[in-house]
């Protein structure tokens, strides 16, 4: 095989065939335009709404290359594209080779007979999504509901393209268009190797047997010999191919090699596997281990448990949306550094949410390498969608090839049908008034997703939709928290009190969420000082919960004094989230076993603006991510004030006891000790259990510090403060903090009275502390370190800002 890349500079021009300048591709036509001058920062201000119509128009991209007449008579030509979004015609030398029409799936184009001796011309015309969702939306035998609650643009549930293009509650409306990955002009001898997937038989000697499954695309007869290797093993086989696709397996005994295992539990050893046939070769990363998704029934309803090696894995992580608006924006390093983010917080689940698209390679690449587990939804999401057979037909090709190409990863712990599909039948007047037809057209799709899967990927969990309480029951999965999945959203959506998350005992929570706003490096990038305001237009612009500014400042009020300035009110905003997740968090991984999974709303942002993530689009730590770190730890503690008693529960995910030494002191607001008790226990292996109790009747004028000793001193992480009511009614000393460092990156901080929630910051300068957002007590002097984004200087003392409650307000 000879390949051609074909990566680098094309040629943009508009519908008229104006050539405008180059366009890298991989890319998109809004980054190119923005790059040439076309059009302005569509993140910064209100500029997105003056770019819609970039989306609304037709565009092309073109590019020459040249074939000597050895290339020309090598073999069969492919031309093959991937994440092509969405509708576009492929051109070979002014011959129309193929028409495009989704962007989840990888084309091979064949281009026999297309191609000439010397200079060659491949020019791709892009049209607009928008008009060919309505177009397809008029052609339906009913209605169909569409997520008018979210996309700007009617009817994108007609379309295989990224639902949140069209505009989110957390994102702009971009309508990009482009290819964003790596095309390439592929010359075949005769055959080609469509597909590779490798499954793992588990022997009850601790022997692993892995069958490589093939499938090889020929253009003719011929007999091919086709090898396997892994592990230092190898299989080789001649299978006799015709025209079109043919299936063959091999099969390797590897011995018994090392686990992989979910990160905090154990390493993540990766081997290749290779499958070559004459002029192709693929390659698999494979991890050995084995999953199960244990639903069995209980006296609650039934459980959800991710078993990993036989070990039953409480999932602790976040929910993933497209790393940018602007497909071009997403590199290497961005994505390197969330997901990395994400590990250091001590998560070991990524969900990939519904409305955006299948994710790149790399994403997946760094889940396996990092130990992080995937709950991969299929791409649809919050809307309903067509069961016409051309639109089944369709998903169906998606589906299997999706499923192809990432079934062989050790990341992918279960694929799920949808993201809040289920639940969009109660959401419309059309589906509410004739349930039976919306809910028969469901029916129909999630039949075919289901199908794929199981063809596809048999050994692995489908799970039909999320949330949902298990298979074919379509109940009320938002409330009922005895079975399944949850997404439990009324602290945010009804804007209750951070305790209602106490009124639930979910089996596993896939979504809940609180919304905050970013950094202000963050705000920097989008707003000028003018803007700093929560309701000014700006700022208002960049958020797309409409009453999500509201419930800030109402929860600011009911819980804190209002803050003096914008910079205390966002560090105030950022708190509050955190305590918001940090009380659900730490009550449902207190009820473990029964409660197996929590996967907050969200952990990145597509641009600068209000939402729901833990990281801001800059990069920058949010307080969430700094208080995830602590809830997630592998050994945590959950304490709350219940019927006037002080209650401590310990959690334990290792694998092995913990023996633990708990200290509750009793402190007034000088710092002065009322009171000390201390536990001395044995967490038993992946169990939550209760350690303490203690009265605690209703005061203003002391707190509660519960923290633990495993080894050596009481452990700064472990650390939990404890108002007997809300912040706002106590009067907090003004304490005065001082900062000091020794070098490396590495900062003192001290105080001369109880200062809580102390938060530094290093404004502008890329990277994140190791820890910040803690209790800081007279004599306890604290320690952080700031770590640098790689290449990137160290701040200095006087670089520091330093927030805290008691100086939020005065």
């Amino acid at each position: 095989m000879t390949d051609i890349h074909l990566s680098g500079n094309w040629a943009l021009a508009d519908a008229s065939g104006e050539r405008l300048g180059a366009i890298p591709i991989p890319g998109d036509v809004h980054s190119a335009l923005q790059a040439l001058g076309r059009i302005a920062d569509p993140h910064r201000g209100t500029n997105e709404a003056d770019m819609q119509w970039v989306g609304e128009r037709e565009w092309e991209i073109a590019r020459h290359f040249t074939l000597d007449r050895a290339g020309l008579d090598h073999g069969w030509p492919v031309l093959e594209l991937e994440f092509v979004d969405t509708f576009a015609d492929v051109f070979v030398n002014g011959s129309l080779a193929a028409r495009l029409g989704s962007s989840f799936i990888r084309h091979r184009i064949d281009l026999t007979g297309l191609l000439v001796e010397g200079e060659n011309e491949l020019r791709i015309r892009f049209y607009p999504p928008g008009a060919e969702a309505s177009r397809l939306a008029a052609l339906q035998p009913f209605p169909i509901p569409w997520s008018v609650s979210n996309n700007r643009v009617p009817d994108l549930n007609m379309i295989r393209k990224a639902q949140c293009h069209g505009g989110w509650d957390w994102g702009p409306c971009l309508l990009v268009s482009g290819i964003y990955a790596r095309p390439v002009l592929h010359l075949y001898e005769t055959a080609r190797i469509e597909s590779v997937q490798i499954r793992q038989r588990h022997q009850a000697d601790g022997r692993i047997l892995a069958i490589a499954e093939i499938e090889l695309a020929a253009n003719g007869e011929a007999s091919l010999p086709v090898s396997f290797e892994l592990c230092g093993r190898r299989m080789e086989a001649v299978v006799a191919v015709m025209a079109g696709v043919t299936k063959t397996s091999l099969e390797l005994d590897v011995g018994t090699p090392a686990l992989w295992w979910p990160a905090g539990h154990g390493e993540q050893p990766l081997h290749e596997a290779v499958v070559t046939i004459p002029g192709d070769r693929a390659v698999r990363r494979i991890g050995f281990r084995t999953l199960e998704v244990v639903t069995e029934k209980d006296e609650a309803g039934a459980s959800m448990i991710f078993r990993v090696n036989g070990i039953d894995i409480f999932a602790k992580g976040a929910n993933w949306i497209p790393a940018d608006a602007l497909p071009s924006a997403i590199t290497e390093d961005r994505v390197r550094a969330l997901l990395s983010a994400a590990v250091e917080a001590n998560m070991n689940m990524i969900r990939v949410w519904g409305g955006g698209f299948y994710e790149f390679d790399l994403f997946y690449d760094l889940c396996d390498e990092l130990g992080l587990l995937v709950w991969q939804d299929m791409m649809f999401s919050c809307s309903q969608y067509p069961s016409t057979p051309e639109f089944l037909e369709t998903v169906d090709a998606e589906l299997r090839y999706q499923i192809q190409r990432l079934s062989s990863r050790p990341s992918i712990a279960i694929w799920c049908g949808d993201n809040e599909v289920i639940g969009s039948l109660t959401w419309y007047e059309l589906s509410i008034n004739n349930r039976d037809r919306y809910l028969v057209n469901y029916d129909r799709l999630n039949r075919v997703i289901e199908k794929a899967v199981l063809d596809t990927d048999p050994g692995r969990r489908f799970w039909p939709s999320s949330p949902c309480n298990g298979d074919l029951d379509y109940g009320d999965a938002w409330h009922d928290d005895g079975s399944g999945d949850i997404h439990f959203w009324d602290v945010w959506h009804s804007n209750k009190n951070f305790e209602h998350y106490y009124t639930v005992k979910p089996r596993f929570c896939s979504e809940f969420g609180f919304q905050s706003f970013p950094s202000m490096t963050a705000i920097r990038a989008f707003a000028e000082p003018k803007d700093w305001n929560a309701t000014s237009p700006v700022m208002e612009f960049h958020q797309r919960d409409r009453a999500g500014n509201s419930r800030i400042i109402d929860t600011m009020a009911r819980y804190f004094r209002m803050p003096t300035g914008f910079g205390e009110f966002v560090y105030l905003s950022q708190l509050q989230q955190a305590l918001a997740i940090e009380t659900a968090v730490r009550y449902w991984r207190s009820l473990k076993p029964h409660s197996m999974g929590a996967l907050y709303w969200q952990l990145n942002d597509v641009w600068p603006a209000v939402s729901w993530s833990s990281i801001d689009h800059t990069l920058a730590w949010k307080t969430l991510h700094y208080h995830a770190k602590r809830f997630f730890a592998p050994v945590a503690l959950a304490a709350r004030i219940v019927d006037g008693r002080l209650a401590v529960r310990g959690v334990n995910d290792r694998h092995e006891a913990v023996p633990i030494e708990i200290r509750l002191r009793t402190l007034d607001l000088a710092g002065q000790w009322l009171d000390e008790r201390r536990v001395n226990a044995s967490l038993p292996p992946d169990r939550a259990i209760d350690l303490l109790s203690v009265a605690a009747g209703p005061a203003n004028d002391r707190f509660y510090v519960v923290d633990g000793r495993i080894d050596g001193e009481f452990d700064p992480a472990l650390q939990i403060t404890v108002f007997p009511d809300v912040p706002k009614r106590f009067e907090l000393p003004e304490a005065q903090i001082s900062i000091g460092s020794d070098g490396g990156g590495r900062f003192v901080l001290s105080t001369d009275a109880p200062a809580f929630h102390v938060r530094a910051e290093a404004e502008g300068w890329p990277g994140h502390f190791d820890d910040t957002s803690f209790l800081l007590l007279p004599g306890e002097d604290r320690v952080v370190t700031f770590r640098a984004e790689a290449g990137t200087a160290m701040p200095a003392a006087g670089d520091i800002t330093i927030h805290h409650l008691a100086a939020s307000y005065r």
